[in-house]
């Protein structure tokens, strides 16, 4: 069935404030897209186990996930796409040698490495998680779809030569994301508007972030959050206010949805 207009939101540093939570102005204005019949859905390097409080604040119940390796379309899951698991223990070992501590995500688990890292502690402070469980060999045990290294800015060079079938964008001063080369939000949102039957040309998205990259050269309207990168600002349609200064009800104003 045609769908109509669909928007798509990033978490960390968009949809989300300063403080990890939805203001009330984004939660009235996803609240107006679905009377108008726009299909709100969120889009992020987040995995589903992380963002349960989020889907209950806004009603939302799709997700492109952990940059666009697990997608759900109102609660079922349409895509995705496991990593192969002798590529991750071989960059595992890597990683082992350097003394850098690693996280494995799937849909229901974050595992890391080792305990008592400070990398990972400031890492999950940062997006107001818990340390998690020590689960070193976790890919040999089940499907996971995202990685992520801990290490400081640009020693991520090494592995990005080494291993340049993945793609390490990083997403804080603390650590990398580690997903397939080709691969992004881009791609998770191409299998959701098949599933739809949905043309780009109705698509838009709300992001910040190096990883919203790609899911700005897809959708039809991106818009730039007032706290994006320079370089993702450039690749907007519109630049609203930031995530603290309702950013998400403005942006929707300047793309004339609301």
């Amino acid at each position: 069935m045609e769908t109509n207009k669909i928007v798509f939101f990033d978490l960390d540093g968009t949809l989300l404030t300063s403080k990890l939570t939805v203001s009330d102005s984004s939660i009235a204005a996803i609240k107006k897209l679905k009377e108008n019949g726009v299909e709100p859905i969120i889009a992020t390097g987040r995995t589903l186990m992380e963002i349960g409080y989020i889907l209950e604040a806004t009603g939302i119940n799709s997700v492109v996930a952990m940059n666009g390796q697990y997608v759900v379309y109102k609660g079922t899951t349409i895509y995705e796409n496991p990593l192969e698991v002798s590529v991750v223990k071989e960059l595992h070992l890597d990683a082992m040698k350097n003394r850098h501590e690693m996280a494995f995500y799937n849909a229901e688990k974050i595992c890391v490495t080792n305990e008592g890292s400070t990398l990972i502690r400031k890492n999950y402070e940062r997006v107001g998680g818990k340390y998690p469980p020590i689960n070193e060999g976790l890919y040999n045990q089940e499907p996971i779809h995202l990685m992520l290294i801990f290490c400081e800015p640009d020693e991520e060079v090494y592995y990005q030569e080494k291993f340049p079938h993945f793609q390490f964008i990083r997403n804080s001063p603390y650590g990398c994301d580690i997903y397939p080369k080709g691969k992004s939000k881009a791609t998770g949102i191409k299998y959701l508007l098949t599933h739809l039957n949905c043309s780009v040309e109705n698509t838009y998205a709300f992001g910040d972030g190096l990883n919203d990259l790609e899911m700005f050269e897809l959708v039809k309207y991106p818009v730039a959050m007032g706290n994006a990168f320079d370089i993702v600002k450039k690749s907007a349609s519109y630049v609203t206010t930031s995530n603290d200064e309702d950013g998400i009800v403005n942006g929707l104003h300047l793309c004339g949805i609301i």
